[in-house]
C-alpha cells in the first residue's frame, strides 16, 4: 500500500547540530534532501544529495546497516523524508533539526566551494508553468494537485482536482481513465514523488509541474479558491 507523510515525527529522532557533528564524526551517512541548485550552492562536508523528489527512485542508495543523517534548509523536508523511510522500515534514520541554517548557526562548517548537482533523469516529464498553462489550455489532460485539502483550499491551479499524496492508491483506477496528467503540489517535490510511483503503476503520460503552485502565483498566473 502507498503510504508516505504522517504528520507526527519521532521526537526521539530529531539531532541537533551539535549531536548530529557528533554521530557524522563516528560514520553516519548524511544526505542532503535539498534541490541540486541549493546543494550546489552550499551544503555540509561531506553529504551526498538525493532530493526529495527523486526519494523514490532512488531508495537503495540510503542504507539501512547504518545511521543515516537528513538535512535540508530548515528541518522540515528532511523531517518528511525522515517519516517517509521510517513508513519503509528504516530505523537508523535521524533529522538534523533545524537543518543547515541551525548547522551554520552554531559555525560548525559549511562548504560553499562550486560544484556541478543536478537531477538524476526522471522517467516522467517535468514541464515549468508556461508549459503547464498551454497543455491545461487543450482540454485534454487531468489536473491532479497532490497537497494537502488546507493548502488546496487556500488556492490551487484553475481545474485541479485535488487527490492528496496518501490518498493516490484509492484513485487509480480514476486516473487511469485521463488521457495525461499532470501533477502540481506547493513547490514540485511531492508532485515528483507522485509522478514517479504512478509511473511506476504503468502511468505513461505524466508530467510535473517544476516549481508547483508557488511558482505559477509568481508568474502571475490566476488561482481558484
Amino acid at each position: 500500500m502507498f503510504k508516505l507523510f504522517r504528520r507526527e515525527t519521532p521526537t526521539n529522532n530529531q539531532l541537533s547540530p551539535d549531536e548530529a557533528k557528533k554521530r557524522i564524526d563516528a560514520g553516519a551517512v548524511l544526505i542532503d534532501v535539498r534541490e541540486p541548485d541549493e546543494y550546489a550552492q552550499v551544503r555540509i562536508p561531506g553529504s551526498r544529495l538525493i532530493p526529495m523528489s527523486e526519494l523514490q527512485q532512488r531508495l537503495n542508495e540510503i542504507p539501512r546497516d547504518r545511521e543515516v543523517i537528513l538535512y535540508c534548509r530548515s528541518g522540515n523536508r528532511s523531517g518528511q523524508v525522515l517519516r517517509f523511510l521510517a513508513r519503509q522500515g528504516y530505523d537508523q534514520v535521524f533529522n538534523l533539526n533545524g537543518g543547515i541554517i541551525d548547522w551554520y548557526r552554531r559555525n560548525l562548517p559549511v562548504d560553499a566551494s562550486p560544484v556541478e548537482a543536478s537531477y538524476r533523469r526522471t522517467r516522467y516529464e517535468d514541464i515549468d508553468v508556461m508549459e503547464t498553462r498551454r497543455r491545461l489550455s487543450l482540454n485534454n489532460t487531468t489536473l491532479v494537485d497532490v497537497r494537502e485539502p488546507h493548502e488546496f483550499m487556500a488556492g490551487h491551479l484553475p481545474g485541479a482536482q485535488n487527490i492528496p499524496l496518501n490518498a493516490l492508491p484509492a484513485h487509480l483506477e480514476e486516473l487511469r481513465k485521463a488521457q495525461s496528467l499532470i501533477l502540481v503540489c506547493a513547490t514540485g517535490n511531492r508532485s515528483a514523488m507522485a509522478a514517479d510511483w504512478l509511473v511506476q503503476q504503468g502511468f505513461e503520460k505524466v508530467a510535473n509541474v517544476e516549481g508547483g503552485t508557488v511558482a505559477w502565483v509568481r508568474r502571475g498566473f490566476e488561482v481558484e479558491k
